[in-house]
């Protein structure tokens, strides 16, 4: 690690319109600014412009196309037509930088005008590194791809804590080594790396997940009593089926109307609304909704100051999206897990949380409302377990070069 972070790009990001992956981002940058980069611009196959710049954050197209609209045979093309010429130019490099960035030049003029300036290419935290079930995860290959075209045109790349696994073909676990060849890998959870039928040989550091590095200022917010259920369409996930996703749904109809006995408030909402890419979460909450007989809200607003604001002035977070629970203590706000993939476990777990992740597909409904009300009446926060983690981050950071 000999260069300063300089300039930095921040790829492999997700829409801002999935307020987990805006928190990581905006926290990463401030991390980034914190160790003294002089910029920090985001690298997205959406077009979040507007929303980022409110946050004063900088947007430019992906280094690998990847387009997030039009027809699958166009974005299909595109993406192939991308990997091939990134693949070539990372052939390139072999032969020293200056031969691969001339052969950006040529080939991906866009890219090398993004890249040119360039110090530092760090690559987004989050769950992306893992096997899903289509057969061919495009997603996983043009963010694995980015990496390495990052480091054969800068030289220089920086990774945030992120989950790695599990991995299940032998196809990932190569691409997966490949990618971070020149990066030091940094895993914010060891079980879903562990979880991996198809091992990467990685020596990984272990670093909390960098949203907890963001502290909103919504976290002063007085408490009101209110448990909010974030709820999500988790289908796509290797271990769920119809009949199991149909179990959650109901086991939350009773959740919630437990939650309203107890005398809290019951809000549903969500972390994404993403329909075309088949991730909108407030679908799930207008179903639970039309069941309930009960009083309730439905929050449509998905946005992440919004947010932020709305869990530091809750008594409990209920949150089938990991970052739904991130954000919340980073608040000080407790949260209860509802977990679809190994990242919840090990990342809560190392926060001394375990006995507050369930598995989403074995949800005990009787449990849950007694966990809701013990840390409702015990008023049992978080604050400061999220400064403790805090500094954490930074320790790791510090003084961090890419």
């Amino acid at each position: 690690m000999t260069t300063k972070l300089g300039h930095c790009l921040i790829v492999n990001s997700y829409s801002y319109r999935n307020a987990g992956d805006a928190a990581i981002m905006l926290a990463t940058k401030q991390l980034l600014e914190d160790q003294g980069a002089a910029s920090v611009t985001l690298s997205s196959r959406y077009d979040d412009r507007l929303e980022y710049r409110a946050h004063g954050v900088n947007v430019v197209a992906e280094i690998v196309p990847f387009p997030a609209v039009g027809t699958r045979f166009v974005r299909t093309v595109r993406l192939v037509l991308g990997m091939f010429a990134s693949v070539t130019v990372i052939a390139a490099s072999q032969l020293g930088r200056r031969v691969g960035r001339a052969a950006l030049r040529v080939l991906m003029p866009h890219v090398f005008r993004i890249l040119k300036d360039v110090d530092t290419v760090v690559i987004a935290g989050g769950g992306y590194m893992y096997s899903s079930k289509r057969r061919l995860n495009f997603s996983l290959y043009q963010s694995l791809v980015s990496i390495r075209l990052g480091h054969a045109a800068v030289g220089a790349t920086l990774m945030m804590p992120q989950s790695i696994g599990p991995v299940t073909r032998e196809i990932d676990r190569r691409l997966i080594e490949w990618s971070l060849k020149y990066t030091t890998p940094v895993v914010r959870e060891r079980l879903s790396l562990a979880a991996s039928a198809r091992m990467p040989r990685l020596n990984a550091r272990e670093v909390d997940d960098v949203a907890f590095y963001r502290q909103s200022s919504g976290s002063s917010a007085q408490v009101r009593e209110v448990c909010r259920i974030v709820v999500m369409d988790w289908r796509w996930s290797t271990s769920s089926d119809d009949a199991a996703f149909e179990a959650y749904v109901q086991a939350l109809v009773d959740v919630a109307t437990g939650v309203h006995a107890l005398g809290l408030e019951v809000v549903l909402g969500g972390h994404s609304s993403i329909p075309e890419h088949k991730q909108d979460d407030l679908l799930v909450a207008r179903l639970i909704s039309a069941r309930l007989r009960v009083p309730h809200l439905v929050d449509t607003n998905t946005d992440v100051a919004h947010l932020y604001q709305a869990y530091a002035a809750t008594r409990v977070v209920i949150g089938t999206r990991l970052h739904a629970c991130i954000m919340a203590v980073s608040v000080g706000t407790p949260a209860i897990s509802l977990q679809y993939q190994e990242k919840s476990s090990g990342v809560l777990g190392r926060l001394g949380m375990q006995d507050l992740v369930h598995r989403v597909d074995a949800i005990d409904s009787a449990l849950l409302i007694r966990q809701v009300r013990e840390v409702a009446q015990t008023r049992r926060r978080c604050s400061g377990l999220a400064e403790r983690v805090r500094v954490r981050i930074a320790s790791a950071y510090e003084g961090i070069h890419a």
